[in-house]
């Protein structure tokens, strides 16, 4: 028997009718001839959307449209071949889709409720459960001369992994309020009719009993709809592979008794003549180099680094990656009781290592007693931005090349995790020890704090430590295409992008690409393996995430979506509560808490771009460096390190202060 007439419940419906099934199987006796065979056919206003779709995967991998690309200009445009090595679409993916004539129904911005509610405008469905996925649908500001409009879908949370997630778009009207039509390619699968667009008829199996099931199953009738479709999403192990396989092939690598390395200066902070580049809370400054196992090849002639693979495709090592780092000892660690713990620093969006000789840092040392470790993370550092840049201009559809380094990067960091429990720990260096004869640091107690970047890769930091049970994550943020959209950071280069590629919607194509481009490096993707379902060979680990409230370079949303995707709990009391993120009280020892402060600057007015800066205020307002100083902040922090237990530091009450610490 036919497969298709076996599987597909309108044939059925047909013959139970008396109609021919054959007519059915052969299109109505019409031959598609409209359209363009590559292009996405389902709408009729753009060969690139609805993204991400089901008929851009074919023969095992993705096959993007090249006239579904962004067109470059004074280069040699978009490439799609740094996106066919994926069998399917990343979890951090935005929807992106047109309907003709269509007004955005009246919905806010970071709202995902209505999506659950019994009459959504929208719907997400896991179609392997038949859950509703949380999410809200805007207006890109970056597209805002689209025409027709373009929509996007922010899913609320990381889109679920090896699935089929199906989208559904129902009850929007145009401007006079009259419900505008499906697009006719649509209404063709919807409504059993004889499609005359290439590529639509083939699809009538997969929509019988996968699309048009799963929407059902949620109560949304078929005749209902006005757009739907669907795509797949990409495995856990396929994702957080090449991460791990970096990862083990550096440990592998490594001496028994950790990481060679080289001590390049030291400085001593003593008495009345002391060299430059001292702190007065600061005794010893180490500047060294570390020698890490090399996973990645020389640049190729874009300045871009590949993991270096066998032709089994194992990550292979050779040679090393001579990297810089500083261990600074705060005067404490060696007037104090005992030795000090050690605090990995990870730095900002391409900052430095040199981050970590703030002042604030430094006096928190010495306040609170711990030894600071700190390097530039090599591929997401400030000398990888003309690299970064040069891509873009010459081929943007190169970008996920670039986190390859960044996966070295990450190693190095865990590297230097290792190195100061071992090797640096059994140095006979004499101004590392105490006068009683005891290294300045204990070695069993090694943590992990970083800001910003250093938040949001330290999501990929925390989810794959060998050496680091907790962590506080900093403003952090999950989903890079949410991040950069809502971030002030991002508007440079979202400049340099509407500067190359001059369409309208050039920069929400980049960004929905960059949802499977990056899948391998997006905090997204190992945020869910922190804790409680930990990544093969990976122990747990326990995270307190710091929001920083009206934070302008990591929208809170982007916050948020970390703390679900990970299944984090609210501590409260709370500034506000936060949609998915169920509430605990203090003190808790949950694996994974959010903390927010609120520093009393006004509610985003525009919440559809990044926040407003605020001239007559501290920072323009921009609260996203002032949770780092708050000292509650940092004394919860050493609690949480020390004890696993985060604690109440606001006195009963929400943490709401008054402007910049």
């Amino acid at each position: 028997m036919n497969r298709f007439i076996a599987l597909s419940p309108l044939l059925v419906i047909a013959a139970c009718n008396g109609e021919d099934v054959s007519d059915v199987d052969d299109n109505f006796g019409v031959v598609e001839s409209i359209g363009t065979a590559d292009c996405e056919n389902l709408e009729l206003s753009d060969c690139f959307y609805p993204f991400p779709s089901r008929h851009f995967v074919r023969s095992g991998q993705l096959e993007l449209p090249a006239d579904g690309l962004p067109e470059g200009e004074n280069n040699d445009g978009f490439s799609p071949d740094s996106f066919q090595r994926f069998d399917a679409f990343g979890a951090a993916t935005p929807i992106l889709f047109q309907l003709d004539g269509a007004v955005i129904p009246d919905v806010a911005p970071f709202d995902a409720a209505p999506s659950l509610s019994d009459t959504p405008v929208t719907v997400l469905v896991n179609a392997t459960t038949g859950e509703r996925i949380p999410h809200w649908v805007e207006l890109d500001y970056l597209s805002a001369n689209m025409s027709p409009t373009l929509f996007t879908i922010r899913p609320s949370i990381a889109l679920p992994r090896d699935t089929e997630v199906v989208v559904g778009v129902l009850g929007w009207t145009n401007e006079a309020g009259t419900a505008v039509d499906a697009p006719a390619p649509f209404a063709a699968l919807r409504d059993e009719t004889a499609s005359e667009w290439l590529g639509v008829h083939e699809r009538r199996e997969h929509y019988e009993t996968v699309v048009f099931p799963a929407l059902e199953g949620t109560g949304v009738a078929r005749e209902d709809l006005q757009l739907a479709w669907s795509f797949p999403v990409r495995t856990v192990e396929d994702a957080t592979a090449n991460m791990l396989d970096v990862r083990d092939a550096i440990f592998e690598a490594l001496p028994a008794t950790g990481p060679e390395y080289r001590i390049d200066n030291l400085l001593v902070c003593e008495g009345n003549d002391q060299p430059d580049g001292c702190h007065p809370s600061i005794r010893v400054i180490l500047d060294g180099t570390s020698f890490v196992p090399s996973t990645v090849e020389d640049a190729d002639e874009l300045g871009v680094r590949h993991i270096r693979r066998n032709e089994a495709g194992e990550v292979v090592v050779d040679g090393v990656e001579e990297w810089p780092f500083r261990v600074q000892i705060p005067h404490s660690a060696f007037d104090g009781d005992a030795p000090v713990p050690v605090l990995q620093y990870g730095h900002g969006f391409l900052g430095s290592g040199g981050e970590a000789n703030n002042s604030w840092l430094r006096e928190m040392a010495d306040r609170i007693g711990f030894v600071i470790v700190s390097t530039s993370m090599q591929g997401m550092e400030q000398n990888i931005a003309t690299t970064w840049i040069g891509v873009l201009l010459a081929d943007g559809g190169k970008f996920p090349d670039l986190q390859e380094l960044a996966m070295q990067g990450v190693g190095n960091q865990l590297v230097h995790q290792r190195m100061m429990k071992t090797s640096l720990a059994a140095d006979p260096e004499p101004s590392l020890y105490r006068e009683d004869g005891d290294l300045a640091w204990d070695s069993s107690r090694v943590y992990y704090t970083g800001n910003s970047q250093g938040g949001s890769v330290g999501t990929v930091v925390m989810g794959i430590s060998l050496d680091v049970e907790r962590g506080v994550l900093g403003v952090p943020g999950s989903g890079y295409p949410i991040l950069l959209h809502r971030s002030t950071v991002f508007e440079p280069f979202s400049d340099i992008i509407s500067n190359a590629y001059p369409e309208d919607d050039a920069i929400a194509r980049f960004l929905a690409l960059l949802g499977t481009g990056w899948d391998d490096f997006d905090p997204l993707t190992f945020a869910p393996h922190i804790h409680g379902d930990n990544l093969p060979g990976t122990p747990d680990h326990a995270v307190i995430l710091h929001v920083a409230k009206e934070d302008q370079q990591v929208h809170n949303e982007a916050s948020f979506i970390s703390g679900r995707t990970m299944g984090a709990s609210l501590m409260v009391p709370a500034v506000r509560p936060v949609f998915g993120l169920p509430e605990a009280t203090y003190p808790s020892t949950l694996g994974t808490t959010v903390v927010e402060v609120d520093f009393g600057i006004p509610d985003d007015p525009t919440p559809l771009d990044p926040p407003p800066v605020y001239e007559d205020m501290p920072s323009g307002g921009d609260t996203h460096g002032w949770l780092r100083r708050f000292e509650p902040a940092q004394d919860q922090m050493f609690h949480f390190f020390a004890t696993g237990e985060v604690i109440d530091v606001c006195g009963g009450e929400a943490c709401v202060t008054d402007g910049q610490p």
